[in-house]
């Protein structure tokens, strides 16, 4: 049962209220100016702590760096690059602007705010040299997810009752630029590419992820039945090296490999044994992400330049040339979801639904066989 004292301050009287928390320790909160206020507020208290909803009012004092420590364990099944990301956001932008802010103080315009001051950044590099304004919109999303995610442990520790990251307005990402490539001029690219044009082909026909290709080793393979079993992904550690990783029970599948790529495979299989890669540096070891100053990205450039094919891609792109080409060849939406690693044929449909839309004629044209021959009162 909380009590109402009276107390003398230089400005004359106020009133405390003096209660037991929840674990039985006494404290009190001060500075009411009338005894009304301070039964309100003692009435309201009580209810709090009998509905299991009471937070100690002193807890809000707790500041966003003093919480980082929590939030960062909650990241530890995450994989690594998405760990990268967030330490990243957290170092350079929501560090300088939050770590000293007490999380009672914190007010969901404040963060709007400071969200648009982030979007208006200038927009990094992308891989293949050109400027591009996706990263920008990323870099915002990952910023206020770490804020979030700090406040929703503070929520979750009964620190603050309330997350005021919910709900802010994120600038949206631009609608990603999807190349496809008629099977002509996917082969003029693979011959620019000159000896590594045989990662090109494989890439731009089975549709997996570069991780995934370069991770593939020589017992992966099945020649007989042309497959290719992708079992791991190779990224960044937290270390900066780069390890096989386990994918997502998704994206371990089997995939197929057309008949006039598998030629390729069975030459990079040659003189290896079965743990050996299928493709590796010249010194050994994974191969590196192909970026800006890259063997693809110049025979790009070169293939755009004299029109070889319309415009310029990034090496991720050649999944979108592997799904263009599959679904022309025929290949249903639950092929390509298999072949790609999607979670979903929902997914997959979402991202590729304009190489689908011929799909809508060939249904019309079908049911024209049997409607065409029937009476419909059409004069």
């Amino acid at each position: 049962m909380a009590s109402i004292k009276k107390y003398t301050t230089a400005k004359g009287t106020a009133w405390r209220v003096i209660y037991n928390t929840p674990n039985g320790k006494q404290t009190s909160k001060r500075g009411f100016r009338t005894k009304d206020a301070a039964s309100k507020w003692a009435a309201e208290n009580t209810v709090s702590i009998n509905r299991g909803e009471w937070i100690d009012p002193s807890a809000g004092n707790t500041t966003i760096s003093q919480l980082h420590a929590a939030w960062w364990a909650t990241l530890a099944s995450r994989k690594p690059n998405y760990r990268r990301q967030l330490n990243s956001a957290w170092e350079h932008h929501v560090k300088p602007h939050w770590a000293d802010r007490r999380i009672s103080t914190i007010k969901h315009s404040e963060i709007q705010a400071w969200v648009g001051t982030i979007e208006k950044q200038r927009p990094r590099r992308g891989t293949d040299g050109e400027s591009d304004s996706t990263p920008s919109a990323t870099l915002v999303a990952n910023c206020h997810s770490v804020l979030k995610q700090i406040l929703d442990v503070a929520v979750k520790d009964n620190l603050v009752r309330s997350n005021p990251a919910v709900g802010v307005t994120l600038p949206k990402k631009p609608a990603p630029v999807k190349v496809y490539l008629t099977a002509e001029q996917l082969h003029c690219l693979a011959e620019e590419c000159g000896e590594r044009g045989d990662i090109v082909a494989v890439l731009g026909t089975v549709g997996i992820r570069w991780g995934e290709l370069t991770g593939l080793r020589v017992k992966d393979v099945n020649v007989l039945r042309r497959r290719l079993n992708v079992n791991c992904t190779v990224a960044r550690d937290d270390d900066g090296q780069w390890v096989p990783m386990e994918p997502k029970s998704w994206e371990q599948r089997t995939v197929a490999v057309p008949k006039s790529i598998m030629p390729l495979i069975e030459k990079a299989m040659v003189g290896k044994r079965p743990d050996d890669l299928l493709w590796e540096r010249p010194s050994g070891g994974f191969l590196r992400p192909l970026g800006h100053t890259s063997f693809f990205a110049h025979a790009v450039k070169r293939c755009v330049a004299d029109g070889r094919i319309p415009e310029r891609l990034t090496p991720h792109g050649l999944r979108h040339v592997a799904a263009g080409l599959q679904v022309a060849s025929g290949a249903s939406v639950k092929v390509v979801q298999k072949q790609l690693g999607h979670k979903s044929a929902m997914l997959t449909l979402d991202i590729y639904a304009d190489l689908f839309d011929g799909d809508l004629d060939e249904v019309a044209d079908k049911m024209d066989v049997g409607l065409s021959a029937l009476s419909w009162g059409v004069a």
